[in-house]
């Protein structure tokens, strides 16, 4: 992208057409029965952003748009899954139209689930934000329940938040873990008539 940017420019060009095309098929044969579009590209590492802000904006972000404004053509929602530290992209993705950001790593820096629902919570909703890399597979129970509570107070407050992992649940986690999880959901991850 820096040493080639024509090159960069023309597969992100074909990549978009491919993918424009392929979402105006689905929500065709859709007919008016989705609600929301899920599509993912990691756009962080552990630390931070992969690329800067302005490449983002350069090489992305129109097709970011061009995805997100087809779907809203068809009153559909777009859920983007990014892991990692991705904070001083998300106004980008928000100028843009995005509805849903979803994994919300816990242990990516500048990721804490507080901070980003007092700074973005009024324009974007959130999934995930339980802990794959260290909660389930090597906490306690008890830990994932708290874990589980402390999301819910984070980000559920006024409404936007879907609860889930950060990740997909991989086959270290404890079974009485996967169970804690499960319980907490039920226990706390429901807003009541009124709550939103």
């Amino acid at each position: 992208m820096v040493l080639n940017p024509e090159i960069a420019h023309a597969i992100f060009s074909h990549i978009r057409n491919f993918y424009m095309t392929y979402e105006e098929r689905i929500l065709e044969a859709a007919d008016g029965e989705l609600d929301l579009l899920l599509t993912g590209d990691d756009f962080g590492s552990q630390n931070g952003p992969l690329v800067s802000p302005a490449m983002w904006e350069e090489f992305l972000g129109e097709g970011f748009r061009q995805y997100i404004a087809l779907a809203h053509s068809y009153g559909v929602k777009v859920m983007h899954h990014t892991c990692g530290s991705v904070w001083p992209l998300i106004p980008l993705m928000l100028e843009r139209g995005l509805d849903v950001l979803q994994s919300l790593q816990p242990e990516a820096s500048d990721m804490d689930p507080w901070a980003l629902k007092a700074e973005f919570g009024e324009r974007l909703s959130f999934q995930g934000g339980i802990s794959v890399q260290r909660t389930l597979p090597f906490g306690t129970p008890e830990e994932v329940r708290r874990e589980v509570r402390n999301r819910i107070e984070a980000l559920a407050p006024g409404g936007g938040y879907i609860l889930g992992t950060a990740h997909n649940i991989q086959a270290d986690v404890p079974m009485e873990n996967f169970k804690a999880l499960m319980e907490a959901y039920r226990e706390y991850g429901m807003y009541k008539k009124g709550d939103i």
